[in-house]
C-alpha cells in the first residue's frame, strides 16, 4: 500500500483536487432524483461499499479516494439523495473487496469488469468507464505473440482475481505458466526482475504505473491487445431490483441531462481524467448521410408526425439493430427539437454551449446548414450503452419541415 500511496502523489494531484472539487459542486447543484424519505436512499446509507486502488478509475490520494468511478459514484450518491460521500467507501485489496461482495448481503465492489464468467455472480450497473486489458512487456525481452497462442511460449503475470485471468485461460494460457500478484505493485516487481516475461494490465493504469515510480516509456511496449471492455458497479446478487434500478436510472440522468451548460455531470468527470477514445463503430458514412436524407424528407412530407416519431425513438430514426446509428434535429436558434436516442434533450437551447472540449460544434451545425446547407462537423460526445467519451463526426442537412419551419436534421458516426 505504501508504495502505491507514493506512486499516486506523484501523478498532477492538485489538479486532480480541483477536478474533484469542481464535479462536487456541480453535483451539489443538481436535483435529487427522490425526496429524502425514499426508503431506497436509506437502503443504499446502509451498504458497504469496497474499492482498489486501480488509477485512474479509483485510487487513494493523501488518505482521499479519486477516480472516475469514485466522482461518479458521489454524483450518484447526491443524485439520488443518499447521505453517503467518497469517505464511506472502503479501499482494499481487490481479492477481499471480491470476496466480501460476492459472499455478503448489502455490499458492492467498483471497478468491475463485466465478462460473461461473472454475470451471474452479480448484479450490475453501469456501464462506468471503457476498460483495455493489454500484455505489457520490456522491450529488451523481444516477446512476441501475433496471435493468441503465442502467450503460450512466455510466463505472464496477473493480479489475483481479474478478469484478466480468466481472459488468458480463455486465450489458451495454461495456469501452470500464470504468476498472481497479489496487487499491482507486485505485479511490476515480477516484471522488473523476471520472473514474468509479460504482465496482463490495463493500458492506461500501466502509463499512470510508469510515470509513479519515474519509469522510462520507451522502455515498455504491448506485444497484443487482450479485451476492450467495460467497468461497472458490482452488487452483491441479492440486492434488491429497485436499488439496481434506482442506481441505474440516476447514473443514465448523470450521462444524458445536458441541460446546464450543454455537457452532463458524467461528460465532465469523464473529461477530467482525459479518457477520450477513438472507436470505430462500423457505421459508413453512407449509412449516416441517408438516415440524414430519410428524416428530412420525412419532415418535409409531414413535420409534427415525423418530429413524435423521432422523439419516440422509433425505427429507422433510431436503428434498431445500430444504437449509435440515431437521427436528431435542431430549429434555426439551436434549440433541439428532436432527438431519437435522448429525450431529455428535446426543447433545449444549445446556442453557445460547448462539448467538454470548448467546441461550440451545435452552432457550427446550424451555422454551416445555413450557409452551405449541408456539412460535417467533428467534436467530442458519449456514445450509447457505453462508458467514456468518444470523437464523433456529424452530418446536417438544412431541412424545410411541412409546417413551414426550417430544421437542421444530423446524424453521426464515432471514429
Amino acid at each position: 500500500m505504501k508504495k502505491w500511496f507514493i506512486m499516486i502523489r506523484s501523478l498532477p494531484g492538485v489538479l486532480l483536487f480541483l477536478s474533484a472539487v469542481f464535479i462536487l459542486s456541480s453535483c451539489a447543484k443538481e436535483e435529487p432524483l427522490t425526496a429524502s424519505s425514499n426508503p431506497l436512499s436509506k437502503q443504499i446509507e446502509k451498504m458497504s461499499f469496497f474499492t482498489e486502488n486501480y488509477a485512474p478509475f479509483n485510487y487513494e490520494q493523501e488518505g482521499q479516494l479519486y477516480g472516475v468511478s469514485v466522482d461518479i459514484l458521489e454524483a450518484l450518491f447526491t443524485k439520488m439523495n443518499v447521505n453517503l460521500n467518497r469517505s464511506d467507501v472502503n479501499l482494499v485489496d481487490w481479492s477481499a473487496g471480491y470476496k466480501a461482495t460476492l459472499q455478503s448481503t448489502g455490499t458492492m465492489l467498483f471497478s468491475t469488469v463485466r465478462i460473461p464468467e461473472r454475470e451471474n455472480l452479480f448484479k450490475w450497473v453501469g456501464p462506468i468507464a471503457p476498460h483495455k486489458d493489454v500484455l505489457i512487456a520490456l522491450k529488451s525481452r523481444h516477446v512476441t505473440v501475433s496471435v493468441p497462442g503465442d502467450m503460450a511460449n512466455y510466463k505472464t503475470g496477473a493480479i489475483r482475481d481479474y478478469s484478466s485471468i480468466q481472459l488468458l485461460l480463455n486465450y489458451g494460457v495454461n495456469y501452470s505458466s500464470l504468476f498472481i500478484a497479489e496487487n499491482v505493485n507486485d505485479l511490476y516487481a515480477m516484471l522488473a526482475n523476471g520472473t514474468v516475461d509479460c504482465i496482463a494490465y490495463t493500458e492506461m493504469g500501466h502509463k499512470l504505473v510508469l510515470s509513479g515510480l519515474g519509469l522510462n516509456e520507451a522502455d515498455y511496449e504491448f506485444p497484443f491487445s487482450l479485451r476492450v471492455s467495460e467497468l461497472y458497479y458490482a452488487f452483491n446478487i441479492s440486492t434488491s431490483n429497485e436499488v439496481i434500478s434506482f442506481f441505474q436510472d440516476a447514473l443514465d440522468n448523470l450521462k444524458n441531462d445536458k441541460t446546464g451548460d450543454g455537457n452532463s455531470i458524467y461528460e465532465k468527470i469523464i473529461n477530467n481524467y482525459h479518457i477520450i477514445r477513438q472507436s470505430e463503430d462500423g457505421i459508413t458514412l453512407q449509412q449516416v448521410m441517408n438516415l440524414v436524407d430519410i428524416t428530412s424528407s420525412h419532415l418535409t412530407a409531414d413535420a409534427p408526425g415525423t418530429l413524435i416519431k423521432v422523439n419516440n425513438g422509433d425505427d429507422p430514426y433510431k436503428n434498431k439493430d445500430i444504437p449509435a446509428l440515431y437521427s436528431f434535429a435542431y430549429d434555426t436558434s439551436v434549440t433541439m427539437m428532436a432527438h431519437a436516442e435522448n429525450k431529455l434533450l428535446v426543447g433545449v437551447s444549445f446556442r453557445g454551449k460547448t462539448d467538454v472540449a470548448g467546441k461550440k460544434f451545435r452552432d457550427e451545425i446550424v451555422a454551416g446548414a445555413l450557409l452551405n446547407g449541408t456539412g460535417w462537423v467533428d467534436y467530442i460526445y458519449t456514445k450509447p450503452n457505453e462508458g467514456g467519451l468518444y470523437y464523433k463526426t456529424t452530418y446536417y442537412k438544412l431541412t424545410y419541415g411541412s409546417d413551414g419551419k426550417q430544421y437542421i436534421v444530423c446524424c453521426g458516426k464515432y471514429k
